[in-house]
């Protein structure tokens, strides 16, 4: 079912953020942008010849704000990275619309899978990295959807598919961020279970 990994990603999102997440700013910016998407995701709007979701505006503007805050360099390297992540992904679609036989496996996680390779090998930030994959996959479905309706094949601008695509996306970029953060911790322990079995505590005299 269309919009089933962004429904069900979004609100196990909400519920880790609101309430396992300490009370700091990211958790309530996190909680806030999760609820406020799903709420918007059932609506859209007519933009010209497009017709556009409105959690797709909600996440472009967000992220654009985002996005400003770094400095001039970190932008333009945002942009560099993020205008490949848009090409990756709206030739993948080109692909599959013109030659389909060539997608032999799940589409959407052959496509994740790419979308995390290329910016795992180019970035890395974690919060640089959700920066860079929402700017790519929201210019890119923009950009497919501005090719296919020249072609008289009216695309919806993000649609349920493309929200399910970036709701896997920053999922696994989470999970990936967890197991990383629990192999450090137990490569910690590790070491400080070898320091202590290398140097006993000698007994007081």
């Amino acid at each position: 079912m269309e919009g089933f990994l962004f429904y069900w990603f979004a609100w196990i999102g909400w519920i880790i953020s609101t309430f396992f997440l300490g009370k700091t700013p990211l958790r309530w910016k996190v909680s806030m942008l999760l609820l406020i998407s799903i709420m918007l995701s059932t609506t859209s709007v007519w933009v010209g010849p497009f017709f556009i979701s409105y959690t797709y505006l909600f996440l472009l503007v967000m992220v654009c704000i985002d996005a400003s805050r770094f400095k001039a360099s970190k932008q333009l390297y945002v942009l560099f990275i993020s205008l490949i992540v848009m090409f990756a992904y709206v030739g993948f679609c080109l692909l599959e619309l013109y030659d389909p036989v060539w997608i032999f496996v799940n589409r959407q996680w052959l496509l994740t899978a790419i979308i995390l390779y290329i910016v795992f090998l180019l970035v890395k930030d974690d919060y640089m990295r959700c920066i860079v994959i929402l700017l790519g996959l929201l210019g890119g479905d923009f950009l497919y959807s501005l090719i296919v309706t020249s072609l008289s094949m009216p695309y919806p601008v993000g649609q349920p598919t493309f929200l399910d695509l970036v709701a896997a996306v920053l999922m696994l970029l989470f999970i990936w961020k967890i197991v990383r953060t629990f192999a450090s911790q137990f490569d910690w322990l590790l070491g400080k279970f070898q320091r202590q079995k290398h140097n006993p505590v000698k007994p007081n005299n």
